[in-house]
C-alpha cells in the first residue's frame, strides 16, 4: 500500500497534501500556539505536547478527509470545495489570529443575521491585505495546478485505487491515533484539577478552521430551519397561565431598553472606578445588578432573554437553546398593553415576534425628514419615545381608550467599532481606538469602551425625563459582553467555554414617582431595591429574572404558575 502511494505521489497528491497542509496547519497556527501556551500552571510537559499533536493529527485527519472526498467527485468538485474552504478559511483565520475570536454557530448568526452595517466595520485594509496574501494568491497556486484524480478515474487502475486506499487509511489512523492520544492527556488534565477539557471532536471543531465555520454553518442552517418549525409551535404563555393583574395597568407606561456589549463591570453605578454612569446614580429610583446573559450573541440573546426558564431547554452541548415558549410580549398583549419597537439595529427576526403594533428599524427612523444629515446613533430614539408617548395621549383625546404602553428600544450600545458609538462629546477618557486597522491597546480600547458607557447613560438619562411625569416603569439590559483585550474585541464564544466577561451584563430598574404612588407597585419596587442594595446585587441575577420581572414588577400574578416567585425581583 505504502509503495502505491510512493509510486503515484505525484503532482496531484503534492497539490491535495500541500492544500491540507496549508489549510490545516498554517492558517491555524497561530491558534495552535496559543491553545499550547494557555494550559494551566504546572501542567506537565508531556501532557502538553500530546495535547497539541493530538489536536494537530486530527485537524490534519479531518482536514484531508474533506478534501480527499471533494476530491473523488472529480476535477471541478475539488477545485469548488477547495476555493470554498480555502477563501472561507482565510479570512475566519484572520479574525481568529488578530483578535482571538472563537469562530462559531454565534458568530455565523451574527454575521448572516445581524446588522450588516455593524458586521461592515470589523472589515478594513488589514483584512484585505491578509486575505489577498493568505486567501487570494494560494487559490491562485490551487488552480494551476492538476486537480487529484477522481474515483471515477481510478476504477480501471489498481495502483490508483491502492493509492487512495491508502489516503484513507492513513488519515483515519491519524484521525485515532489523535482521539486516543487527547483521550488519554484528557484524563490526565482532568486528574489534575482541569474539568474544562472538550471531548476530542469538539476541540477541533469549534478550536479551528475549517471544522469551526463549517459545523458552525451546518449548526446555523439546521437550527434556522428548527427554529421555523417551532415558531408556529410555541406555547402561549399567556393562554397556558392565567395572568391577573393586581392594580390598574390602564395609564401605565413601561419601557424596555435592550442594550448591546455593554458589561456590567463598566457601569460606575455598578462598581467600575470610573465615573460611566453619573446620570443614572443621581438619578433617584434607580436600581442596578450585575448580571449574567443567557447567551454571548445578540441573536441567541434575544431568543432566550425574555423567555419563561422553564420554557427553553439548554443543551449540554455547544448548541444554542431550544424555545418551547413565547416571550414575555404574548402576555403584555393579552394584558392589553399597545406595544411598539424602534430600533437601531436590524434583528427583524426578532422584531416581528414581539407582538408589536408596529415598529421602526434605523432606515426608517434616519430617513424622516428631521434626521436629514444627523449622526445615526442611539439619540435618534428619543424623538421616538416622545411620539409613541404622545400617539397614546391623543387616542386618549379622541375619546379612545389609551390603554398601557410597552416601548421597546433596541439601541447600538457598545458594539465595536466602539468610537462609531458615541459623539465626540462623550469621548472623556483618551486615547482611543479609532479604527479597525490600528492595532488597539487594551487601554485605548477600554477608553472607549467607557466613552461609549458614558453615552449609554446619557441616552437612559434622557429617556428617563420623557418617562418623569407618568406612571412608568424603565428597563435595561445588555444582550451580553464582550472580551476586551490588546487588539481583541469580540463576543459570541460557545457559552460553554466562553470566558466570563462576555456574559456580564447590566440590569437596571428605574420606577417614576407616580409609578411609586401606587401602593401595589410601590411595595414591589421597594422588593426590587433592597436587592439591588444588598449582596444579590452581584450576583444571581440575570436574563433568566426577566420574564418573572417584567410582569411581577407591575403587580401582576399568576396563580397558576405563570410567574416564578423566585425569578421575581419584586417578589
Amino acid at each position: 500500500m505504502i509503495r502505491a502511494i510512493s509510486r503515484h505521489l505525484s503532482s496531484r497528491a503534492v497539490t491535495l497534501l500541500a492544500s491540507t497542509f496549508y489549510i490545516g496547519l498554517l492558517l491555524n497556527a497561530a491558534v495552535i500556539w496559543r491553545r499550547a501556551e494557555a494550559f494551566p500552571p504546572g501542567t506537565p510537559g508531556w501532557v502538553q505536547a500530546g495535547m497539541t499533536v493530538a489536536e494537530v493529527l486530527l485537524l490534519l485527519s479531518l482536514t484531508g478527509l474533506l478534501l480527499s472526498v471533494a476530491a473523488l467527485a472529480g476535477r471541478w468538485s475539488w477545485r469548488l470545495v477547495t476555493s470554498t474552504m480555502l477563501l472561507a478559511s482565510a479570512v475566519c483565520a484572520y479574525y481568529m489570529t488578530r483578535f482571538n475570536v472563537v469562530i462559531g454557530y454565534g458568530v455565523l448568526n451574527a454575521v448572516f443575521t445581524t446588522d450588516h452595517e455593524m458586521s461592515g466595520e470589523v472589515v478594513g485594509l488589514w483584512m484585505g491585505g491578509w486575505c489577498l496574501l493568505f486567501g487570494v494568491l494560494p487559490l491562485v497556486w490551487l488552480w494551476r495546478r492538476e486537480s487529484p484524480c477522481s474515483l471515477l478515474g481510478a476504477l480501471g487502475q489498481r495502483s490508483r485505487l491502492g493509492a487512495w486506499a491508502g489516503v484513507f487509511v492513513l488519515l483515519g489512523l491519524g484521525f485515532l491515533i489523535g482521539q486516543k492520544l487527547h483521550v488519554w492527556t484528557g484524563e490526565a488534565m482532568a486528574q489534575a484539577g482541569d474539568e474544562t477539557v472538550l471531548r476530542p471532536s469538539g476541540s477541533v471543531a469549534y478550536a479551528y478552521v475549517p471544522t469551526n465555520w463549517i459545523v458552525g454553518a451546518g449548526l446555523l442552517a439546521s437550527n434556522t430551519w428548527q427554529e421555523r418549525i417551532n415558531q408556529a409551535r410555541l406555547v402561549d404563555p399567556g393562554r397556558k397561565f392565567q395572568y391577573i393583574p393586581g392594580t390598574d395597568l390602564s395609564d401605565l407606561v413601561v419601557v424596555f431598553v435592550i442594550g448591546e456589549t455593554a458589561r456590567h463591570d463598566r457601569f460606575g453605578m455598578l462598581g467600575h472606578d470610573r465615573p460611566t454612569t453619573p446620570r443614572l446614580a443621581a438619578t433617584p429610583h434607580v436600581a442596578g445588578f450585575a448580571a449574567r446573559s443567557c447567551d454571548t450573541a445578540t441573536k441567541l440573546s434575544l431568543a432566550c432573554m425574555f423567555v419563561r426558564p422553564e420554557g427553553l431547554e439548554s443543551p449540554t452541548d455547544l448548541g444554542p437553546d431550544r424555545i418551547f415558549e413565547d416571550k414575555v410580549f404574548a402576555v403584555y398583549k393579552r394584558l392589553g398593553f399597545h406595544t411598539e419597537l424602534f430600533a437601531m439595529q436590524g434583528e427583524a427576526g426578532f422584531y416581528n415576534r414581539v407582538h408589536a403594533r408596529s415598529y421602526k428599524l434605523k432606515e426608517m427612523i434616519s430617513a424622516q425628514p428631521e434626521n436629514a444629515g444627523r449622526p445615526v446613533d442611539d439619540l435618534m430614539l428619543l424623538p421616538e419615545v416622545t411620539a409613541a408617548l404622545q400617539r397614546n395621549e391623543a387616542r386618549a383625546r379622541d375619546g379612545k381608550a389609551p390603554g398601557p404602553v410597552l416601548l421597546l428600544l433596541h439601541t447600538k450600545g457598545s458594539h465595536y467599532l466602539y468610537t462609531r458609538r458615541y459623539p465626540r462629546e462623550f469621548a472623556r477618557w483618551q486615547p482611543e481606538c479609532m479604527s479597525t486597522d490600528e492595532a488597539c491597546s487594551r487601554e485605548t480600547l477600554l477608553n472607549s469602551f467607557d466613552n461609549s458607557i458614558l453615552f449609554t447613560d446619557h441616552v437612559l438619562a434622557e429617556t428617563i425625563e420623557r418617562l418623569r411625569t407618568r406612571k412608568a416603569l424603565l428597563v435595561y439590559s445588555s444582550d451580553h459582553g464582550e472580551s476586551i483585550d490588546d487588539n481583541s474585541h469580540f463576543h459570541a464564544t460557545p457559552r460553554r467555554v466562553a470566558p466570563p466577561e462576555q456574559r456580564q451584563v447590566p440590569l437596571i430598574f428605574w420606577a417614576s414617582d407616580r409609578f411609586l404612588a401606587d401602593p401595589v407597585l410601590a411595595q414591589g419596587y421597594r422588593k426590587l431595591e433592597a436587592r439591588a442594595a444588598g449582596p444579590l446585587r452581584q450576583q444571581g441575577t440575570g436574563h433568566h429574572n426577566l420574564f418573572a420581572s417584567m410582569l411581577g414588577c407591575i403587580g401582576v400574578k399568576s396563580p397558576d404558575g405563570g410567574v416564578t416567585a423566585a425569578h421575581n425581583l419584586c417578589d
